[in-house]
């Protein structure tokens, strides 16, 4: 990778940052993405010891033949130390390092099931003014909401003049923009999980700020890596990114809009299909249908139910996601396995709870007998 040089105008110099494990297809797509958007920026990948040849030559070859890209590659992804995402913070720590050590300004870090959708110096620009109007932000997030997180108390209302909003629960987010003077002056660390470091810097006044131009969509309904093991099938898609980028008029909608925008208008699956409102995790809880059941309750009868996003399907071709499964997620798991696996759990806690209480009054019983007896002894 080239030396630090400083821009001649100014503008703050960052270094995207693309960092994953397995997942091929996904990986792939989140680095091209990057270089495709910023051509002339510097991108640091980090693989954090996946297995697959294919996808290790092919960062090889990315970085043999582009000169602004570098490439770490990390020999263990340790699964005692977080059971969902394995050693991903200690390969974060290696790519703020390598990005303090060549003195750049701002980090751009996105997970490996991301796609960056457009960026900008104007986007960098704005970025700058948002950390100049908020002194405790050290990390922006640059990927929209979620039509869901409107239902619950996730964020919290306009934090400054400026009237962006910022998560409530957390200091420190996984993905987005961060401010590495700040980074560095604060010492600064992540640490074994989101939820400790998230909580550790908000109660030191930390907060994360949501950028009203977001550039980055996570992958609706993705495959995962749970415990060092791969959960799910990636999607497959003739087009050459997952997700739509956005175009020059798009993306002067982006800035046009007053309150930001939400993954579901933001993100465009093309040549798949998916379920939306979307989900960007597994699909592993109730949590979809609570959120279902709030969104009918709120706003009508007809939003109980998810409907498919086809924008990005060619009219001609709207039954070939079903044909060939380049839909997400499984029908079956969504409106089968999820809800029952859900009672099953639920029929096992009652179980438990009630064979708990049966022991407990049963043993309470048994001590009143004993004591009956030995009072019948002593008399």
């Amino acid at each position: 990778m080239q030396a630090y040089q400083p821009q001649a105008d100014g503008t703050p110099r960052v270094l995207h940052v693309v960092v994953g494990h397995g997942l091929t297809r996904y990986f792939l797509n989140a680095i091209r993405s990057v270089r495709s958007v910023a051509p002339a920026d510097s991108v640091l990948i980090v693989d954090n010891a996946s297995q697959d040849r294919e996808l290790l030559g092919e960062l090889k070859r990315m970085v043999d033949g582009d000169g602004l890209i570098d490439v770490i590659f990390r020999a263990e992804n340790d699964v005692r130390q977080n059971r969902k995402v394995g050693s991903l913070y200690a390969a974060y720590e290696v790519a703020f390092g390598h990005a303090m050590a060549r003195q750049f300004d701002f980090l751009h870090l996105i997970q490996a099931d991301f796609q960056t959708l457009w960026w900008d110096s104007d986007f960098v620009a704005r970025s700058a003014e948002i950390f100049a109007a908020h002194p405790g932000c050290v990390n922006i997030s640059t990927r929209p909401n979620l039509r869901d997180e409107a239902l619950g108390d996730d964020l919290m209302d306009a934090s400054g003049q400026d009237g962006l909003r910022a998560l409530r629960q957390y200091g420190l987010t996984d993905t987005g923009l961060y401010h590495l003077a700040r980074w560095r002056a604060g010492g600064m660390r992540f640490g074994p999980s989101e939820r400790e470091h998230a909580r550790r810097y908000l109660n030191e006044g930390h907060e994360v700020v949501f950028h009203p131009w977001p550039t980055d969509a996570p992958i609706p309904w993705p495959a995962v890596v749970r415990n060092g093991v791969q959960r799910g099938r990636e999607v497959v898609t003739t087009k050459p990114f997952l997700i739509k980028p956005l175009s020059a008029a798009q993306v002067a909608q982006v800035k046009a809009a007053q309150y930001g925008v939400c993954l579901e208008e933001f993100c465009i699956p093309w040549d798949w299909a998916c379920a939306t409102p979307m989900l960007v995790t597994d699909l592993d809880s109730i949590d979809y249908w609570v959120m279902r059941y709030r969104d009918a309750k709120k706003n009508g009868i007809r939003h109980l139910l998810p409907r498919f996003e086809l924008r990005g399907i060619d009219p001609a071709d709207r039954l070939k996601p079903i044909i060939k499964y380049r839909y997400r997620p499984s029908l079956f798991r969504l409106f089968v396995l999820c809800p029952t696996r859900y009672a099953v759990r639920r029929l096992i806690h009652s179980c438990s709870h009630y064979s708990h209480l049966a022991f407990a009054h049963g043993g309470m019983r048994a001590r009143r007998r004993v004591r009956q007896l030995r009072g019948d002894r002593l008399q």
